[in-house]
């Protein structure tokens, strides 16, 4: 169906908000890390047990074969 977007009020919130939590976690002796939301279908599976139930699939208009991760 696609994917919404979100008034500037909206984003504002959110960004504050997140700023927030993440000074907290920093604060607190935590680490940023950065991780893809979609990879190579062949570097997910295997990972993670049964893939069929963890991992969204999908293919990209060149045809390669990629996933979403179960997490995000």
């Amino acid at each position: 169906q696609g994917t919404r977007d979100h008034p500037p009020a909206h984003v504002a919130l959110r960004d504050r908000l997140l700023a927030t939590v993440v000074a907290c976690f920093k604060r607190h002796g935590a680490a940023a890390i950065d991780t893809p939301v979609l990879e190579l279908r062949e570097t997910l599976t295997g990972k993670y047990g049964e893939e069929a139930k963890l991992i969204y699939e999908l293919q990209d208009q060149g045809g390669e074969l990629l996933a979403l991760r179960y997490d995000l």
